[in-house]
């Protein structure tokens, strides 16, 4: 293939607008005033002038979606890219974008890990925020450096969790003891550690008297 030029090989409805395929396996959703704009049409050769024009386009318009969600709450890098593939940004545009967001500080993963950990620290075990980091992008070693920053201790959150969860049980009643526990398992806390604060808690609280 010819890097010069490349064929538009498909045009076709794509909800609102319409899904333009070319023949280097690349993608992208145009309005139909755009299609009319650049004069795109099945079988027809694109020059590097007319690809990139349409490029900017995309780009500008991938930028502002990206923007858009940053307005909401803070986002990592890979919410973002996801976000942006569904809109079947090419991954040339995507990446701009990316590139563009992280020159400029407002996608940062380290600092969503520190302030995430810092948010859901009362409420979910370390285990619990490890998982929910992996499942938003953050790599091992990001979330690592993050919770050593942070200093976060499964101890202290354990803590917090008991003494505001603990009213809602009976623990004199063997059933609601096991229940507890199975909830404070549940968050992905150590068997060992909760008997240990159980204990700790009823020394200062006499809970089972």
């Amino acid at each position: 293939m010819n890097n010069n030029f490349i064929k538009i090989i498909k045009i076709e409805p794509y909800k609102s607008r319409m899904l333009v395929t070319l023949d280097c396996d690349i993608s992208f959703v145009l309005y139909k005033g755009e299609i009319k704009k650049f004069q795109l049409k099945e079988g027809d050769i694109l020059d590097c002038d007319k690809l990139n024009a349409i490029y900017e386009v995309l780009y500008k318009r991938a930028r502002e979606r990206a923007l858009y969600m940053l307005d909401d709450s803070y986002k990592t890098k890979k919410q973002i890219v996801d976000k942006l593939v569904l809109g079947k940004y090419p991954e040339n545009i995507i990446n701009k974008v990316i590139e563009y967001l992280e020159e400029y500080d407002m996608i940062n993963d380290f600092r969503y890990a520190m302030l995430y950990i810092e948010y859901k620290g009362e409420s979910k075990s370390k285990i619990q925020i490890i998982q929910d980091l992996y499942k938003k992008g953050i790599k091992k070693d990001t979330v690592d450096m993050a919770f050593e920053e942070s200093g976060f201790s499964d101890k202290q959150s354990l803590k917090k969790i008991i003494k505001k969860k603990i009213t809602k049980y009976n623990l004199e009643d063997k059933k609601e003891l096991n229940k507890f526990y199975r909830f404070l398992l549940s968050k992905g806390y150590k068997y060992e550690d909760i008997k240990r604060e159980l204990a700790l808690y009823n020394q200062s609280y006499n809970i089972f008297e």
